[in-house]
């Protein structure tokens, strides 16, 4: 991950000190696809890690809230 974000800063810094449009060839092209759909694949199941355990957390934060919201409607009830 770390090389990978390395390589892309390193490939920005380098084109933007280009003055010409740069067309990049078919092999370029090629590995360029495979670096985007591995780092995709990857991304995507941190990122699915990490909505699930927002879910989780929000989940357990929510049915807290509502079970003290009904337990104060209890108490005031009881009173």
């Amino acid at each position: 991950m770390k090389s990978a974000c390395f390589i892309m800063i390193v490939f920005i810094f380098f084109a933007a000190c280009t003055t010409s449009p740069v067309t990049p060839s078919r092999n370029s092209r090629q590995t360029i696809d495979s670096i985007f759909q591995h780092q995709t694949v990857f991304l995507q199941h941190e990122a699915d890690s990490l909505c699930l355990l927002h879910r989780q957390m929000f989940f357990q934060a929510a049915v807290d809230s509502i079970m003290y919201a009904r337990q104060s409607e209890m108490n005031n009830l009881v009173r």
